[in-house]
């Protein structure tokens, strides 16, 4: 069983709810340098200095920001500046949003702190592959602060809304934050009625647990709970648990946008790798849309994959756009029969296919990491391959949530970037301490 329990957040003290996001920030993977640099100006006391802190000149590694980090907890707490919640609670969130479609949406989810689970051991389920790199960072960030600053999306099936029925009554309460950026409001409330709470935390225990975004910071909690293990940590303490941002999948805010890909590098000229691919593909040619117009490509797109079908659209440079259909029908992923392995639920995504057959196959496109963007935004890639910050722009429909719930069940990991879950968790709203210095 799932197993939740409301926790005492580690937050900003004294700032006004209007305020907070002057001292959070988008998640640490996202940041740009110049996003970076922004958000260390907006706030002396702005979550980068944690989760993102600069590296000065002369350094070679991680290890100089990660201790001014463990000093900043230490000095931020004594000096007030960043407190510990008196009572346990669970922390209700609201996200208010437009697609770029237009559509105006809300996303009702909740922060608590979640009993770590071995992959495989329980009810808690990843869909990503992840790298040593970033798990590296983590496990010294967290670890030399004593907190877990990134909460990790997750997503539960709850038809009957359970769990948000018990937490509502919470969010008519005063609000720790409600602020704007980027055209999201986030909005967040504490909930420490007891009753609430057990309602909650039952209506989780029975359910399945898939993680959206997070998947670096789950398994650093995995390996930070070992080491405190190894150290003599008690069972059942905070390195036990991590903290999880958990929204209903039935949520009707729940979106998923497809990242589409930017190539930089590629190894076959456009117009040549084209007519490789039309044994496989129908191709047709369409005028591009005005600038702006990046939205009337995902109409396409989308009605090309009426009925199950793998659609894409290629854009290189200022000519025509070319819509690609795979020519072989068959279950979409997410209509797969029920005894399909994970290698092949997985090789029938709409990501995969772009992959094998045009990325790799067709462009024999670069994968250095200078070499290929990602952005959700239609119209942003489409801006990118007439201005020449690419050479091709390939746009793709998303990865349906159902697609991510059959595969990560099947034990299987999607390619990199196969989801864009929007909009993003905002990270510092509130951090889960769970060792010294956080917990001094």
């Amino acid at each position: 069983m799932v197993d939740i329990r409301p926790f005492r957040a580690l937050r900003h003290a004294g700032i006004p709810p209007e305020k907070m996001g002057d001292v959070t920030s988008p998640p640490y993977d996202v940041f740009t340098p110049g996003m970076q640099r922004a958000f260390y100006d907006r706030h002396p006391h702005n979550i980068v200095r944690l989760i993102q802190g600069e590296i000065h000149d002369g350094e070679v590694d991680d290890a100089g920001r990660i201790g001014r980090a463990a000093s900043h907890i230490h000095d931020w707490l004594k000096e007030g500046i960043l407190a510990i919640d008196e009572k346990p609670a669970i922390y209700p969130y609201r996200q208010r949003f437009t697609l770029p479609d237009g559509a105006a949406l809300e996303r009702r989810s909740f922060f608590a702190a979640v009993r770590l689970e071995k992959y495989g051991e329980g009810n808690i389920f990843p869909h990503e592959q992840t790298f040593p790199k970033p798990k590296g960072f983590l496990f010294g960030l967290y670890g030399g602060c004593g907190a877990h600053f990134g909460p990790i999306f997750s997503f539960y099936d709850d038809p009957n809304e359970e769990a948000s029925k018990a937490l509502a009554s919470s969010m008519e309460g005063d609000a720790l934050a409600d602020f704007e950026e980027d055209g999201v409001r986030h909005t967040l409330w504490r909930c420490e009625d007891p009753a609430a709470l057990e309602a909650a935390q039952a209506a989780l225990a029975g359910r399945e647990v898939f993680i959206a975004d997070g998947h670096h910071r789950y398994e650093t909690s995995l390996n930070l709970q070992e080491a405190a293990r190894k150290a003599g940590a008690p069972e059942g303490g905070e390195s036990d648990y991590t903290l999880m941002c958990l929204a209903n999948a039935s949520d009707p805010g729940m979106a998923v946008l497809p990242t589409h890909r930017l190539l930089k590098k590629i190894g076959t000229p456009a117009e040549e790798a084209l007519a490789a691919l039309a044994d496989s593909y129908e191709i047709s040619e369409e005028p591009a849309p005005v600038d702006g117009d990046g939205n009337a490509v995902a109409r396409r797109l989308r009605e090309l994959a009426e009925g199950g079908r793998t659609a894409f659209c290629f854009c290189a440079g200022q000519g025509p756009l070319r819509y690609l259909v795979k020519k072989e029908t068959g279950p979409a992923a997410d209509d797969s029969v029920e005894g399909d392995s994970a290698e092949e639920a997985v090789a029938t995504l709409d990501v995969s296919r772009l992959r094998a057959d045009i990325v790799d196959g067709a462009l024999a496109a670069s994968h250095d990491e200078a070499d290929i963007g990602f952005t959700p935004d239609p119209g942003a890639a489409l801006a990118a391959a007439r201005s020449g910050e690419c050479a091709v722009a390939l746009l793709l429909n998303p990865t349906p949530v159902q697609a991510v719930v059959r595969i990560a069940k099947a034990g299987g990991k999607m390619p990199h970037k196969s989801t864009y879950f929007f909009p993003k968790v905002r990270t510092g709203l509130v951090s889960h301490p769970f060792a010294p210095p956080a917990m001094d």
